[in-house]
């Protein structure tokens, strides 16, 4: 980035310069870019745009992507607007929309598009992550080390799926057998159920095989999320998430246990 290049040579000027007036010039101008590159925590900022149901822009022109949570997408590049996106941006806009709000990091501050990560708080202390939550606007999507507040996540999700209120009164959101992904072929986020047939394991995660052609997929770096392997073993379970195809089968990428409930 132009920013980077910008600091590591103001850096390697800074051990140049003899002036100590001229140091302290640079030094000032090193600490600013920092500053327009990043949100403070705790910072109070306005936010002037909401882009969809889970990311606004604040006044410093930074995007945030709202922790713990998923919502449709809008459709934005061409692509179909997906089933209660439109009510999800709007519950958002309700609530933040030219208000000023608390940013509250988690482990990471910045996901891989260079969006920053944060809970969000209004001034009398409304955590806007866990309000789309309880009003059904959004679905629970824990993505690990920021595990944050997800016990409590995870109790506000089952009192909107009981309810029956926001996304979980839609039939997009319905419990869909196993056999539809394939048969369908399945695109977007989905609830599925399935009997796990077997466990297979590898160097770098392991499959649980909900039929011939479509398997669950944990990654050896995301197991510790998760129960035993082998607590799953012949367990009739809902998995949460995106199928993919890969090949001729399909597959369902989890990483948090939140995405598999154990069905009685």
């Amino acid at each position: 980035m132009l920013i980077d290049h910008i600091k590591k040579d103001i850096i390697s000027r800074a051990f140049s310069v003899v002036s100590i007036r001229q140091f302290t010039f640079v030094t000032f101008l090193l600490l600013y870019l920092v500053a327009c590159s990043t949100v403070q925590a705790g910072s109070l900022l306005k936010v002037i745009n909401v882009i969809d149901g889970d990311t606004v822009m604040l006044k410093n022109g930074l995007t945030v992507r709202l922790l713990g949570i998923n919502t449709p997408e809008m459709g934005y590049k061409g692509r179909a607007i997906e089933a209660g996106a439109v009510a999800a941006k709007k519950a958002l806009k309700k609530w933040v929309l030219n208000k000023m709000v608390l940013v509250e990091y988690d482990v990471e501050q910045k996901d891989r598009y260079g969006r920053i990560l944060a809970h969000l708080f209004l001034d009398d202390g409304q955590h806007i992550n866990l309000e789309m939550l309880r009003s059904g606007q959004a679905t629970l999507s824990i993505h690990p080390p920021n595990l944050r507040y997800a016990h409590r996540f995870k109790a506000m999700q089952r009192q909107a799926e009981k309810k029956k209120i926001g996304l979980w009164s839609l039939q997009a959101y319905q419990k869909k057998a196993v056999e539809d992904i394939a048969k369908n072929r399945a695109q977007g986020w989905g609830r599925f159920s399935g009997q796990v047939q077997k466990i297979t394991r590898g160097k770098k995660g392991a499959k649980l095989w909900l039929s011939d052609e479509v398997y669950i997929w944990i990654s050896v770096e995301n197991k510790r999320y998760f129960l035993t392997l082998d607590s799953y073993k012949g367990k009739q379970l809902e998995v949460r998430g995106w199928p993919r195809k890969r090949g001729q089968l399909w597959s369902i990428n989890v990483i948090h246990s939140s995405q598999i409930l154990i069905e009685t």
